[in-house]
């Protein structure tokens, strides 16, 4: 495995990336990338970009504005013209555009979530359908738990708190309990 390790990191090493002040990467081709990091079964990790948009297949460069790309929090991303998410994997996960989102309205909420004018968005979910927009509720520094007027969630998923037995999760949700 050690081969393929160096085999990989030399290719990196020869498109020479540069780190950008926006957060992305930029390869002496003039590749655009979102470095992100791949493991294997062995345990070793290597560097990876990500230059491509997943699922629409373009080039990262003729879809991302550098000059106004930042990390908003998360797992999310914004530019100009669209909020994006990197979901990290031991693949080293994919970067796409969220759909559905409102850029100028797009805010964090909390440890995993993000709202515009019309969604909730989760950060393994993105559009979050079955919540209650005007009464979802989160916290910063409780992780991935919320709640709306019909109950508590955990990432995307419904959760019934008579049904929870953990001391620790018990005293998140009633950190949430007044919002």
């Amino acid at each position: 495995m050690h081969q393929k390790k160096h085999r990989i990191d030399s290719i990196n090493k020869s498109l020479e990336w540069k780190k950008l002040s926006c957060g992305l990467w930029s390869s002496n081709r003039g590749d655009i990338g979102f470095k992100t990091r791949e493991g294997t079964a062995e345990g070793i990790f290597i560097n990876k970009y990500i230059t491509q948009v997943c699922c629409e297949g373009e080039s990262m460069r003729t879809v991302v504005d550098t000059l106004t790309f930042k990390y908003l929090g998360s797992s999310f991303y914004k530019d100009k013209n669209h909020i994006y998410t990197h979901y990290d994997m031991a693949d080293g996960g994919n970067f796409w555009i969220v759909e559905d989102a409102d850029v100028a309205t797009f805010k964090i909420i909390g440890d995993c979530y993000a709202r515009d004018k019309h969604h909730i968005f989760g950060e393994r979910a993105m559009v979050m359908d079955s919540v209650d927009y005007k009464t979802f509720k989160t916290k910063k520094g409780i992780g991935c738990f919320a709640k709306d007027k019909n109950g508590y969630y955990f990432w995307d998923s419904k959760i019934e708190i008579t049904e929870i037995s953990d001391s620790e999760i018990k005293k998140v949700l009633t950190v949430l309990q007044p919002l």
